[in-house]
């Protein structure tokens, strides 16, 4: 279980991790709201990222999650333009570092099969929380891109049912469902942006 192929695949899938976050509370701050910075969490220290379940499932299931960013909707200058950057922001930044590294590992051949895998799992990871967070499913960012065309109420009344949403999205990650749908978008992407 913990060979080198696991090493190099948790570092990527770390700094994705990492700078998914991190574009979140980014994006928030410049929207108005510092919560993220007060709590330190704009920062590429990942052990500021890490939810210690999210770890743990990671390594037992291969399927993880970090410690959301804390975003104040209230602080934002205007709730819906704020709310929909701030919730884009993660899947922006997972698809331009796939994008990016695919177009430039095209140019590079590789001496190292560490730095090959590395880059590889980096391209993967990437898309895999991308597509994973487009899933309009509360808490994922799907959910909030949605939420952000309506009032700031509407956005309350849903999150009050956020532990069901996230039974729903367990049962839906233990079935297979996730992995099916991401394997299937994921694939015709990761060739088109490595050919």
């Amino acid at each position: 279980m913990f060979n080198k192929t696991f090493f190099i695949s948790m570092a990527a899938l770390l700094i994705a991790i990492v700078l998914h976050e991190l574009a979140h509370g980014l994006v928030a701050y410049i929207f108005g709201d510092d919560t993220a910075k007060r709590s330190g969490r704009l920062t590429l220290n990942p052990l500021k990222h890490l939810d210690i379940f999210g770890l743990i499932s990671l390594l037992v299931f291969k399927f993880g999650w970090a410690n959301p960013v804390p975003v104040n909707s209230s602080k934002l200058k205007n709730y819906n333009v704020g709310m929909f950057f701030v919730s884009i922001a993660g899947i922006t930044i997972n698809f331009l570092l796939a994008f990016i590294t695919a177009r430039v590992a095209k140019d590079i051949s590789f001496s190292s099969e560490v730095a090959r895998d590395f880059v590889f799992y980096f391209i993967i990871y990437n898309l895999n929380l991308a597509f994973f967070n487009l899933i309009p499913l509360p808490p994922l960012d799907g959910s909030n891109i949605i939420l952000s065309f309506f009032p700031e109420t509407t956005a309350y009344e849903v999150h009050r049912y956020n532990r069901y949403t996230q039974l729903i999205l367990l049962a839906l990650i233990i079935s297979g469902a996730v992995s099916k749908f991401l394997g299937m978008v994921i694939q015709p992407v990761f060739l088109w942006m490595v050919s």
